[in-house]
């Protein structure tokens, strides 16, 4: 199998909504196959800059926090920094 054909395997189960080992059963895939062609796949997109840069959307909550925190929250994760944070340049 090329790496076209990995790499359009690779961006079905991601699309698929279920997890990859449940996706490889389904495929008949050896899932230890998969995360290999996965890792592979993701290294060699860290290692390319995308040809196109672009601003993600914000939206800001209209909810003041009550501890004197500001949180970014960004699918599943969440940064929280305290009002007191000083950044030297």
């Amino acid at each position: 199998m090329d790496l076209i054909e990995k790499e359009a395997l690779v961006a079905e189960c991601r699309a698929s909504g279920i997890t990859a080992k449940a996706w490889c059963e389904a495929k008949g895939i050896k899932y230890r196959s998969y995360i290999d062609w996965a890792s592979k796949i993701n290294m060699e997109n860290r290692q390319s800059p995308p040809d196109v840069l672009q601003w993600a959307d914000v939206t800001i909550s209209k909810q003041e926090p009550s501890s004197g925190e500001t949180k970014l929250i960004c699918g599943k994760w969440t940064i929280s920094v305290d009002s007191g944070l000083v950044l030297h340049c």
